[in-house]
C-alpha cells in the first residue's frame, strides 16, 4: 500500500492512449492520478495503491468497463465508481447502475469544469462514507466515557491547532524573507502590483526577481501541493534561480528554465518511474531589457498576458513542467516580445482562474480573467490589485479557497 498523500487518488481506465494523456494533463494538479489501458492493468494498480475513485471507459477489448467494476466491488466496496464513455447506450447505463453500482454515468466529450465538479462530489461521498465508518467505531468505543473523551479530544485538537498555526505562521515569515523585498521590487519595477493569497498561510506559489547585465529577470511559479510541501519546493526554486542567474553568462529566459528543470530533477531524485516523486513547478519567466524595449518570455504550463493599445495578447508557455516529464530533454521555447511605454504584462498562477464560485459554482476561467484585465488596465497598478481582489472575493463568496493565488502585474 502506498503512503497517504494530500491529494485523493484516482484511477482512470481507458484503452485509448490519447484519452489517458488528456485526462492526466487536465487533472494532475488536483489529484494523484493513476492510469491503466485495460481492466486487468487497473486491477493490478488497485492491489498496490489506495484508490478513492475509479473512472473507466465502457467499451474496451477483453473486459468492458462494467465487467471491470464488477470485479473490483468485492475487494474494494468503498471505492466510488464512475463510467465515462462516448456511447449513449441506455441498456449499458441500466447495466452499469444495477451491476456495477455506478455513482455517475458521463458521456464524452466531457467538460473539464463539469467533470471536476462530479469528481469532487464523488470524492466527498467517499470521504463521508469513511467518516461514517469511523464515527460508528468511535461510538462503540466511547460507551459511558463519551462526554469525557469528547472534552479531552476537543482540548487536544485546540492545542494541536494552535501549535500547527504557530508553525505555519513561522514558516510563512521565513518564506517571506526569501521573497523579494518591496524596496527591491520598486527599484527594479517602478510600476507594479503583487496579488498573493496563500490558501494555507504558507504558499506553494512564489515570485522572484533579479537583475543582471542591465536586464530585469522576473518569474512567477506554482509548486506542486499547498502549505508546507509547496513552501519547501518554493524555497528550492528561489535558491536554484539565484544560483543559475549568478553563474549564467548570457541571460536567456528559456535557458534559465532548462537549467532549473535539471536542478529540480536532480534535487528531488526524479527518475520518471511510477513509484517516484513527480513533484515540480509551473512557471512564467521573462527577461526585461528596458533599454531595447524588449522582453524574452518562457513558460512551463504558464502563459504571459500583454496589453497594448487596449488589446490583450496571450503568449502561451510550453506544455511541460519544471520537473520530470515525458519530454524532459526538449528545450523550453524562448519568445521575444517588443513593448512600448504604458504596456502591461501579467504573470500569474492558476489559482485565480480555477477558483470555484459564482451563481453556478464553476471555475472563474481564463476568458473571464482576460475581460476583467481589459476593463481595469487603465487604473493605477495598486487600484488594479484592489479590483482583482474584490472580484475574487465576490466570485468565491462563502466557499473555500481551492488553491494558492498569485498574480504579478508590470507596467512599463
Amino acid at each position: 500500500m502506498d503512503k497517504i498523500k494530500s491529494e485523493p487518488s484516482i484511477l482512470y481506465v481507458d484503452d485509448e492512449k490519447d484519452n489517458l494523456t488528456v485526462f492526466y494533463s487536465t487533472f494532475r494538479r488536483y489529484y494523484n492520478i493513476f492510469l491503466a489501458s485495460s481492466g486487468k492493468e487497473g486491477i493490478e494498480i488497485m492491489r498496490h495503491h489506495r484508490i478513492q475513485l475509479v473512472i473507466t471507459d465502457q467499451r474496451m477489448p477483453e473486459m468492458t468497463g462494467i465487467q471491470f467494476l464488477e470485479k473490483i466491488i468485492p475487494d474494494y466496496p468503498q471505492c466510488i465508481r464512475m463510467i465515462l464513455t462516448g456511447f449513449s447506450d441506455i441498456q449499458a447505463i441500466i447495466e452499469a447502475i444495477n451491476t456495477g453500482r455506478v455513482y455517475r454515468y458521463i458521456t464524452k466529450p466531457w467538460n473539464k469544469e463539469e467533470l471536476k465538479i462530479n469528481i469532487d462530489k464523488a470524492l466527498e461521498t467517499y470521504n463521508l462514507r469513511e467518516q461514517n465508518k469511523k464515527l460508528i467505531i468511535d461510538l462503540r468505543e466511547a460507551n459511558q466515557s463519551l462526554e469525557q473523551k469528547v472534552l479531552e479530544r476537543t482540548e487536544k485538537i485546540e492545542t494541536q491547532n494552535k501549535e500547527i498555526r504557530y508553525s505555519l505562521e513561522y514558516a510563512s515569515r521565513m518564506q517571506n524573507i526569501l521573497l523579494p523585498s518591496k524596496d527591491d521590487m520598486k527599484k527594479l519595477l517602478p510600476s507594479y502590483f503583487v496579488l498573493s493569497k496563500p490558501r494555507d498561510i504558507v504558499s506553494g506559489d512564489y515570485y522572484w526577481i533579479s537583475y543582471k547585465d542591465e536586464k530585469v529577470i522576473v518569474a512567477v511559479a506554482d509548486c506542486t501541493g499547498h502549505g508546507i510541501p509547496g513552501a519547501f519546493l518554493s524555497i528550492l526554486g528561489v535558491s536554484f534561480l539565484n544560483e543559475i542567474v549568478n553563474k549564467t553568462v548570457v541571460i536567456r529566459a528559456n535557458e534559465i528554465l532548462n537549467q532549473l528543470r535539471g536542478q529540480v530533477i536532480k534535487a528531488l531524485r526524479q527518475t520518471g518511474k511510477n513509484d517516484k516523486t513527480r513533484d515540480g513547478m509551473e512557471m512564467a519567466l521573462c527577461v526585461i531589457d528596458n533599454n531595447r524595449q524588449k522582453l524574452q518570455f518562457s513558460g512551463a504550463f504558464r502563459p504571459l498576458y500583454l496589453i497594448h493599445d487596449n488589446e490583450l495578447k496571450e503568449f502561451r508557455g510550453d506544455n511541460m513542467p519544471i520537473g520530470i516529464y515525458q519530454s524532459e530533454d526538449a528545450s523550453f521555447t524562448n519568445t521575444e516580445i517588443m513593448f512600448e511605454k504604458d504596456d502591461i504584462v501579467y504573470l500569474f498562477t492558476d489559482g485565480y482562474v480555477d477558483q470555484i464560485g459564482g451563481p453556478e459554482m464553476k471555475t472563474f476561467r481564463s476568458e473571464n480573467l482576460k475581460k476583467l484585465l481589459i476593463d481595469i488596465h487603465n487604473l493605477t497598478m495598486n487600484d488594479q490589485k484592489k479590483a482583482l481582489e474584490k472580484n475574487y472575493q465576490l466570485w468565491k463568496g462563502e466557499g473555500d479557497q481551492v488553491d494558492d493565488v498569485l498574480m504579478l502585474g508590470i507596467r512599463f
